[in-house]
């Protein structure tokens, strides 16, 4: 596991993404709970907040869902 953690992190490297508005990090855990603690700290609040901004700009939000969508197709995996 720590190998494709490895890979994946050099291929950031190797293959930067253009405007993001944070450097991708990967973290492992053998815990469903604290999985979830992150989740909702990491993801969820973070992407309500942006949302929330994106909102009071007149905008339409779009990140809560995008978490939604990658949530559902990782819980799928």
């Amino acid at each position: 596991m720590a190998d494709l953690i490895e890979i994946s992190l050099k291929s950031t490297e190797d293959f930067p993404l253009n405007s993001i508005m944070w450097k991708p990090r990967l973290m492992t855990t053998k815990y469903q709970v604290w999985y979830y603690v992150t989740l909702i700290f990491l993801h969820l609040i973070p992407g309500l907040l942006i949302d929330g901004l994106i909102k009071l700009s007149g905008n339409k939000s779009l990140y809560v869902n995008i978490h939604f969508i990658i949530y559902i197709h990782i819980y799928i995996l």
